[in-house]
């Protein structure tokens, strides 16, 4: 039997769900700071709120990098700060930061790979 599985006099055994809960496999509701260094030097404060598998695949099937931004950068409350619209008019190298930020947060890239080693989640 698995621990998970397993009970005591005074434990009832665990879901499936509620274990992957518990481990953190669904999609956070909370939000996570974080900064970029725009081309200027100065650093941008922002927020990302993380996507569930269903909205990321459909975002990233399209292809628009804008529409992930809108989508991800938010304020401290997880509201979007921008729509698609203002999104698709960021300047390039500081929407590929706003990308890369969005999908570290999402667990994809050597950033999201470091910090899952780094929680000891490898």
């Amino acid at each position: 039997m698995s621990k998970t599985n397993e009970t005591t006099d005074t434990q009832q055994p665990v879901s499936i769900l509620q274990s992957f809960t518990d481990l953190g496999m669904f999609a956070s509701k909370d939000v996570h700071a974080d900064t970029i260094t725009l081309p200027n030097g100065a650093k941008a404060q922002f927020h990302v709120r993380e996507l569930p598998d269903a909205e990321f695949r459909k975002l990233w099937g399209e292809g628009d990098r804008a529409k992930l931004i809108a989508a991800t950068i938010c304020d401290e409350d997880g509201k979007p700060v921008m729509n698609v619209t203002q999104a698709a008019q960021l300047k390039p190298l500081v929407a590929a930061e706003l990308q890369r930020v969005a999908m570290k947060h999402s667990g994809f890239g050597e950033e999201a790979a470091q910090a899952q080693a780094d929680a000891g989640n490898d």
